[in-house]
């Protein structure tokens, strides 16, 4: 007896369980639906709102994980721009016009009224080693998060890119990869160094490009910038920028004639105390604050000094040498501290 009714409570206990749980599944599926309802009726609502934005799901997912053309990979960051340019540029008084002139483009991007009427080009021209590339990557830093290796930054280089070789062949290709970059993102940066090197022709075939145009082929250049970068200058920095750049072999090029370039911006010879700060801030890079006098010394004896042996004023070569010397320096004084 005790045994049936302890069945039978059993039983009881069981159904009550399951009704329960009939309850609360309905429960919980009724919620559910609630909120699918709910968001489906929100969603529609953004779409009919005009509030859904592919840029602000693409913000949220797919760019958390790759690079796109937005703030957060394109920041611009003249404050930045301005302080590296300070602490790791010497002997340049000109250079800092660089963030004037990318902040005014910037500015005239974000307002509407003051929109860009033609694409950004800065001409940046001086002797070998006084800063000229290192500048141009310290530009690519601050506008893009991933600097010279961010995928809106192409950079050409002179004659092993463009020879007079095959020469049409290459102004095609040129314009169809310029188009591709801009096109995915139209604040691209787009550098083309040792122009003086290049076939003097080549540069027609952006002109359209850098010129007052809304669109060419359908792509917006308006604000995108282009650097060109020339060894051209030395001891005719003080001439007049168009025999300057007569000798780089623009003779024969309608980016000049026509006025494209907007900024020369001119970078002078290092003198002697010019190159030692180049030597210290190198020196800063590879951990070594304080160097001795003898690796000063051997810092600063890769360095020769011209325009003539008369007058040793500036250095031939600016700082371009340590970029490989002041390691070794560095080594071998390491080396003699450690016997």
């Amino acid at each position: 007896m005790a045994l049936h009714t302890g069945f039978v409570s059993s039983t009881a206990s069981d159904d009550a369980h399951v009704s329960v749980f009939h309850h609360f599944g309905a429960t919980l599926f009724h919620s559910a639906a609630a909120e699918i309802i709910t968001a489906s009726l929100i969603g529609s609502a953004f779409v009919a709102g005009g509030w859904y934005k592919w840029d602000t799901i693409a913000d949220i997912t797919v760019c958390r994980y790759m690079e796109c053309c937005n703030d957060r990979h394109v920041p611009y960051d003249m404050n930045k721009l301005k302080l590296t340019l300070s602490q790791k540029v010497f002997g340049q008084p000109l250079v800092n016009e660089l963030v004037n002139i990318l902040t005014a483009h910037k500015e005239a991007m974000q307002d509407g009224s003051k929109s860009n009427k033609k694409a950004l080009v800065i001409s940046l021209h001086g002797w070998s080693g006084v800063g000229k590339n290192y500048a141009t990557s310290m530009i690519a830093e601050a506008l893009y998060s991933k600097g010279m290796a961010s995928k809106y930054v192409k950079m050409y280089m002179g004659k092993k890119d463009f020879d007079c070789t095959d020469l049409e062949r290459k102004k095609l290709e040129l314009v169809a990869t310029v188009n591709e970059i801009v096109k995915k993102c139209p604040t691209s940066l787009i550098i083309f160094d040792e122009i003086h090197e290049m076939c003097p022709s080549v540069l027609d075939a952006i002109k359209p490009m850098l010129d007052h145009h809304h669109a060419v082929d359908g792509v917006d250049y308006r604000n995108s910038v282009f650097v060109f970068i020339s060894n051209i200058g030395g001891q005719e920095i003080s001439t007049t920028l168009l025999d300057l750049y007569e000798q780089g072999g623009f003779e024969k090029a309608t980016v000049i004639a026509h006025h494209l370039i907007d900024h020369y911006i001119p970078f002078l010879p290092l003198e002697q105390n010019h190159v030692e700060m180049c030597a210290l801030a190198e020196f800063r890079a590879h951990g070594i604050y304080h160097p001795s006098e003898q690796m000063m010394t051997d810092a600063m004896s890769v360095i020769t000094y011209g325009p003539t042996e008369d007058q040793p004023i500036f250095a031939n070569n600016g700082c371009k040498r340590f970029t490989k010397h002041i390691p070794y320096v560095v080594q071998k004084h390491k080396r003699k501290i450690e016997l």
